[in-house]
């Protein structure tokens, strides 16, 4: 029976998807070339890219661990990358695949620029990995169904079984597979503050905000209105934005 591995490109996230214009200045993010002269583009997409070169690890595989990675990296004005950082791991062996393959990119991208031209600028990647053992994709793993279930359980280990820390197990579980999903992230920073992490706790409301919009954020945060101190550090994020 063949294992193969289905890589569903969800999104890339940088300064922006195409120029900006921020405070007046005029702001276009790095573009990947597939090839290292900047004169000319091979069309290869960095999702292709990824996909003929990504070696699968073995444990991995063998486990079923699937989900999806983001990592954030910067574009170096000379075309390299620098300063990975995992946002969202499947394993450590799976980061370490994906950062080895974005990094033979090097003087594939031309740099992102503003104004005064090229800078240094951060890129972002999220790639759903799924496995399939029989090369049938449509026997793939819902993701958004794995999360809800995760949500569910966490909610419970929060309302009924009132364990905070176990409710964040669960939650970040649910984080791996969809870790933008607004519901997680505002339950994830709920129970970081009741656990005492207000800076994580922001950290996550403030990612709500900046995906969902303010108005959202705080029509999600209505269900932990009871909880003190909660929204109002919601409207404090709103004050320091």
């Amino acid at each position: 029976m063949k294992t193969v591995i289905s890589l569903i490109f969800l999104l890339l996230i940088s300064s922006g998807i195409s120029a900006q214009i921020l405070n007046e200045v005029e702001v276009q993010p790095p573009e990947f070339l597939g090839v290292t002269n900047e004169n000319y583009s091979s069309g290869l997409e960095i999702e292709d890219y990824i996909a003929e070169r990504m070696q699968y690890p073995s444990v991995d595989m063998k486990f079923k661990n699937e989900g999806t990675e983001v990592i954030l990296f910067t574009v170096g004005t000379d075309g390299k990358l620098s300063d990975f950082e995992v946002v969202n791991s499947i394993s450590r062996e799976v980061d370490d695949e994906v950062i080895r393959v974005l990094r033979t990119t090097d003087g594939m991208w031309i740099a992102g620029t503003n104004n005064d031209g090229p800078v240094a600028m951060q890129k972002e990647i999220a790639i759903a990995f799924k496995i399939s053992a029989d090369g049938n994709n449509e026997n793939l793993t819902d993701f958004k169904a794995v999360a809800e279930k995760y949500f569910k359980k966490g909610t419970r280990q929060l309302y009924v079984k009132e364990h905070p820390r176990r409710a964040l197990r669960q939650i970040n579980q649910g984080i791996v597979y969809m870790p933008f999903d607004d519901g997680l992230m505002v339950l994830r920073g709920y129970c970081k503050y009741t656990l005492g992490d207000v800076d994580g706790a922001s950290e996550d409301l403030n990612l709500v905000r900046e995906i969902s919009g303010m108005d959202n954020l705080m029509v999600l945060a209505q269900e932990y209105d009871g909880v003190d101190g909660f929204v109002d550090l919601i409207k404090q994020i709103d004050i320091v934005r």
